[in-house]
């Protein structure tokens, strides 16, 4: 059995999409630090119960996650989370398994679709999806109904059959597209403050930063995505503002907002070479599921070989 150790969450989600992909039965060991976190600890829980609703054999016991995976099949289903739960995080858990099948899958997902620990769903669709269709995987997930974290929403998912398909050369230079600020339930200065510092601070223009206010949503939200281009591979970070705890309480003070900004700012300011590093780390699992080889992913971003996902690529290939 393959023992893998994850540092991180995303690492821990990661090996388990890796460890379906491969079929590989696996011991993953999660770091104390992701284990007495409460909001990561529960979402593990809530993808071994996802598993375990798909016919996988995966436990969750001190801090150990043992996978005994066979293979994946296509389905039609409906997944339904709880309010503290990112639906992202369980569709990119079993989505490179589901789409190493010859007929497509379609999810339908209730659950969190804006949280401030993981990609939102626009992320999949946005971010995620056109750089992997690079590469022969098509994904699609479109958000019905925004579920700030505490609150659900929901979310469709299709995922399609890889199509071999031969790299074309990769431009390397990336500039930021748009931003789009969302709020929900809360003032309109609030978004307009955001929008005037990521102006000047990620030089782009008035007029390509729009705001949406997000209706039919029981708490209060916000959030924001930012667009790039790299060549003509269009892509997408998104990041949402902290504005509740673990335990459901309205936590937000005025000192939060420059921080979310400055995590905006600065991620976005180490994304003008390649593909953003972070939409890369997540491909890597479809890619490995595509027959490609996890080195593919440095011709889009040097940076992957220091990823922890990187490494575990290469335990699950050898």
């Amino acid at each position: 059995m393959l023992q893998v150790h994850a540092t991180t969450f995303a690492a821990a989600r990661q090996a388990l999409a890796l460890a379906l992909v491969k079929q590989k039965e696996c011991s993953i060991s999660i770091d104390p630090l992701v284990q007495h976190h409460i909001h990561y600890n529960r979402t593990l829980q809530a993808i071994v119960e996802v598993l375990h609703q798909l016919n996988i054999s995966c436990t969750y016991h001190n801090g150990i996650i043992t996978v005994l995976p066979q293979k994946l099949p296509a389905c039609t289903a409906t997944i339904t989370l709880h309010s503290f739960c990112p639906v992202t995080d369980i569709f990119l858990t079993i989505a490179p398994a589901l789409s190493c099948n010859s007929i497509q899958s379609d999810i339908t997902f209730t659950g969190v679709t804006h949280c401030q620990y993981t990609h939102s769903t626009g992320f999949i669709r946005f971010g995620l999806a056109p750089v992997l269709s690079q590469f022969g995987c098509f994904l699609h997930m479109a958000t019905k109904k925004f579920g700030f974290y505490t609150a659900t929403g929901n979310a469709v998912a299709k995922i399609y059959p890889q199509i071999k398909k031969e790299i074309g050369a990769i431009v390397t230079n990336t500039r930021i597209t748009g931003v789009r600020i969302y709020i929900a339930n809360i003032d309109q200065e609030f978004a307009f403050y955001q929008k005037k510092e990521l102006c000047k601070a990620l030089a782009v223009s008035d007029d390509s930063v729009s705001i949406m206010q997000v209706a039919n949503v029981t708490n209060h939200g916000n959030a924001i995505d930012v667009f790039f281009s790299t060549g003509d591979i269009p892509s997408m970070l998104s990041f949402t503002m902290p504005l509740y705890d673990d335990n459901g309480s309205f936590v937000f003070e005025d000192t939060m907002m420059h921080e979310f900004l400055h995590a905006v700012i600065n991620t976005c300011l180490h994304s003008y070479e390649y593909i953003p590093l972070p939409i890369v780390e997540e491909a890597l699992p479809f890619l490995l599921a595509a027959g490609y080889d996890a080195t593919v992913a440095q011709k889009i971003q040097p940076k992957i070989v220091g990823s922890e996902v990187y490494t575990m690529c290469k335990q699950f290939r050898d």
